[in-house]
């Protein structure tokens, strides 16, 4: 049987997400835009949502916790930098950049 073949894998699983889209894009088409509407507003994509305790992350997102072991990583994949967030404060440069972040961690 083809679909036996370990590399058909990725592709059944692909037609399954098709599958799945196909679904809720077909059941979305069915909703109301008061009731979508309703939904948008539970989901608060509008506010923001902390990475980590007082580290506030960005607006339109969803936060889901994991454990720690879930995913291992030993480089931590935002780059943070000290100071003020304004806009109108310019972005370090990268020379100062490693030293500013090593001596924010000491």
């Amino acid at each position: 049987v083809k679909w036996c073949v370990p590399g058909n894998l990725y592709v059944m699983v692909g037609y399954a997400r098709l599958n799945r889209g196909s679904i809720i894009v077909t059941t979305n088409s069915r909703v109301s835009a008061k009731c979508w509407d309703r939904v948008l507003a539970t989901l608060k994509l509008g506010e923001r949502f902390e990475f980590n305790a007082g580290d506030i992350g960005l607006a339109g997102g969803m936060q889901v916790l994991e454990p720690s072991n879930a995913n291992p990583t030993t480089v931590d994949a935002l780059r943070r930098f000290d100071g003020s967030t304004s806009a109108t404060v310019p972005w370090p440069e990268e020379a100062n950049m490693s030293t500013r972040m090593t001596s924010s961690r000491s």
